[in-house]
């Protein structure tokens, strides 16, 4: 009997402290002091290109997808700059976090399809969802302007949606989410 894709990953669940530590590491590899965090750079710093195009039908549901063959992330051109961010981010954190697993399983993994942040139920969408949501939003850039800035412009500053602003403060500020 052939083993399930959480078996190959041996948990059915998230691992959010690697998912940190991965993001610190990006942070700290990359030079990142403020905001808003330069994740296509980064992308590049990896060795990962990023193109941005036209996903005709597709387009209306697909954010973006990464091609570990080339490595390449590819981003749907027709949607924010702040979802573009989002989604270069998410795909990012495939390559950090999952690059080897993804590799040795190609049927496994799917595009990124348009969705709210906490909508994924698979631990790996859930991990590539975290990742993004904190590199783009790390806590110590949040801690120095939540308490003086709106979501909106947070969202702004980040150059990320308002809600990634909130997904990040229910996360780290409980009570001011």
């Amino acid at each position: 009997m052939a083993l399930t894709w959480h078996e190959h990953l041996g948990r059915n669940v998230p691992d959010y402290r690697l998912v940190k530590a991965k993001v610190d590491d990006a942070l700290r590899q990359n030079y990142v002091s403020n905001p808003p965090v330069p994740v296509r750079d980064m992308a590049i710093n990896y060795g990962v290109d990023v193109f941005f195009g036209d996903f005709g039908d597709a387009g209306k549901t697909v954010s973006g997808f990464l091609d570990l063959q080339d490595n390449c992330i590819f981003v749907n051109k027709d949607e924010s700059p702040a979802r573009q961010n989002f989604t270069i981010a998410h795909e990012l954190g495939h390559f950090l976090l999952h690059a080897d697993l993804l590799r040795n399983h190609p049927n496994q993994y799917s595009v990124l399809y348009r969705a709210p942040i906490g909508a994924a139920k698979d631990p790996l969408e859930q991990e590539a969802n975290a990742f993004a949501a904190h590199i783009l939003v790390p806590r110590s850039f949040l801690d120095r302007y939540y308490k003086i800035a709106s979501r909106q412009e947070l969202a702004r500053l980040f150059n990320v949606s308002e809600d990634v602003i909130g997904y990040r403060m229910a996360y780290e500020y409980k009570s001011a989410a």
